[in-house]
């Protein structure tokens, strides 16, 4: 498969076959979890479509992107911005990438189960750095079950999910403090079987139920729900791996907050795939240099959830490990 029959293949995708995405604004947050530790977990992970063409290509054609004649990451960005001077640098992105066949690094990660990066896609004016990078994340399956020690459980005192709930989030106390009735009722509607036959009427609590759900084979499902009416409490831990917000040379320069976008998926909590990095304001110490050499800073982190049955779910959240990877981005100008 030559680069013009990729190319010609992933024009004709029709709009109507790719997921909505909302526009990407590097100014705004990341999806990183050192900014987004809580969240109100609603939708279900949907892969783009172009997203499963492109692995299909690649499957077909993996010498051809090897090479570097295809950049899906930026080649993607284009798309996702209406901002014109924007989608012209991601072009020239990705037109540097295609021109001088950069080939992919890989770094396996041993400390994190061998969980895998892959620098794909990379671009250095002299002004701002782009990465288009892939993250293989192993990580175990949610644990069920887990009893903490007393100083953990006093640690697991926020309230889950949401920002906006402080205190009581019961449904009735947050109607009579001014929550729509359309959306009180819409709560109580979509709550699941078990959450109707034990009648969860705490926001944080139906939404930890939802979240088990889906991320929980059906046997655990019910394996949670028998301990949680047998006990009367639950505690589950879940793991991620993740690219921190922050890239550093290895000189110590801080290039500051990045703007990342997940191009597999509209989920602000999936950290997979294929991902794009910015950094748009580079520090001075940063700007035209012939290369940079940075640190991509790689991490393992937890969540503990802990809930009473007819209470509220609280959560804990806490970095365990860290791994910084280097790479090395020339500039494209040199």
């Amino acid at each position: 498969m030559n680069r013009e029959q990729i190319s010609d293949l992933v024009s004709s995708i029709a709009d109507r076959h790719i997921t909505a995405t909302a526009q990407y604004d590097p100014r705004g947050a990341s999806g990183s979890p050192e900014r987004i530790s809580t969240m109100n977990i609603r939708s279900i992970r949907k892969p783009l479509f172009v997203a499963a063409v492109v692995a299909l290509l690649l499957a077909l054609g993996v010498t051809a992107y090897a090479a570097g004649w295809l950049a899906p990451i930026f080649h993607k960005m284009q798309g996702m911005t209406l901002d014109t001077e924007r989608k012209a640098l991601y072009g020239a992105a990705e037109q540097t990438v295609n021109g001088r066949e950069q080939a992919p690094e890989t770094v396996t990660l041993p400390a994190f189960d061998n969980s895998r990066i892959t620098l794909s896609e990379r671009y250095y004016d002299g002004k701002t750095l782009l990465l288009g990078v892939n993250l293989e994340e192993v990580v175990p399956g949610m644990t069920v079950g887990y009893t903490p020690d007393e100083a953990q459980l006093a640690k697991i005192n926020n309230v889950a999910f949401f920002h906006d709930v402080h205190g009581n989030d019961d449904l009735d106390v947050l109607l009579s403090e001014g929550m729509e009735r359309s959306h009180y009722e819409e709560y109580l509607d979509h709550r699941t079987d078990y959450a109707k036959e034990y009648d969860l009427r705490n926001l944080s609590a139906i939404t930890l139920d939802w979240m088990l759900r889906e991320k929980l084979s059906a046997e655990d499902y019910e394996a949670a729900w028998k301990l949680l009416r047998e006990t009367g409490h639950l505690c589950v831990v879940d793991s991620e791996v993740f690219i921190g917000d922050h890239i550093v040379l290895d000189d110590g320069t801080d290039l500051g907050v990045t703007g990342q976008q997940n191009v597999d998926s509209d989920d602000v909590s999936a950290h997979s795939g294929n991902i794009f990095i910015e950094a748009s304001s580079l520090p001075e110490a940063a700007q035209d240099r012939e290369a940079l050499n940075i640190n991509l800073n790689i991490k393992n982190a937890r969540t503990w959830y802990y809930m009473e049955l007819g209470g509220p779910a609280y959560f804990y959240y806490e970095t365990v490990d860290e791994v910084q990877v280097p790479f090395t981005v020339e500039n494209s100008g040199k």
